[in-house]
């Protein structure tokens, strides 16, 4: 998102842009309470602010919130991911080739649980398990398998060509030919 954008979003929300993300969160809480129809000080001020209006207000800062929220989780995932970088040249093994145990043990130098990477890759939980056991016969067709092995890896900041075709090979020899393309 540009930075005019967000700047208009802090502004709605009365917020300077380098507000915290509980100074946000509190911002939405205290005006949506303001021009909610049930304010003691907007019944006060009614001739002045009429009810259209209010509403228009409480959709802009219900949107200001949901865009700054977003950026905010945004930039968080962003710095996670450069300090993942820094902490995984100092600490990461190196593998001659990548298995799923040499992902799960990246993934625990690296202190991410599955859910985060869950939920920053869109790869569900049981797959992304059964991808560091190892449990061919559980995983989706090869495809899939691939995508999901190079979404896992580049989380992790590794090489993702390279791990995702040292999966694959390992795919290719344990599963059975009728395997591979079952739904």
């Amino acid at each position: 998102m540009d930075e005019d954008n967000l700047n208009k979003y802090y502004e709605i929300l009365e917020l300077k842009p380098d507000a915290s993300f509980s100074e946000i969160k509190s911002a939405y809480y205290h005006l949506k309470k303001l021009y909610s129809s049930q304010s003691p000080v907007l019944s006060l001020i009614t001739p002045e602010i009429s009810e259209t209006r209010s509403d228009r207000l409480l959709v802009q800062i219900e949107e200001a919130y949901l865009e700054l929220k977003e950026d905010y989780s945004a930039k968080k995932i962003e710095k996670q991911q450069e300090t993942r970088d820094r902490v995984m040249r100092k600490n990461i093994p190196e593998f001659e080739v990548f298995s799923g145990n040499a992902l799960k043990l990246t993934r625990e130098v690296l202190g991410v649980s599955l859910e985060e990477i869950t939920l920053a890759t869109g790869i569900p939980l049981n797959h992304l398990k059964n991808l560091e056991m190892e449990r061919f016969d559980l995983l989706p067709p090869e495809g899939y398998i691939r995508i999901y092995v190079n979404k896992y890896a580049k989380y992790l900041s590794l090489d993702s060509k390279r791990v995702t075709a040292d999966y694959m090979k390992a795919v290719y020899k344990k599963r059975a030919p009728c395997d591979r393309y079952r739904f």
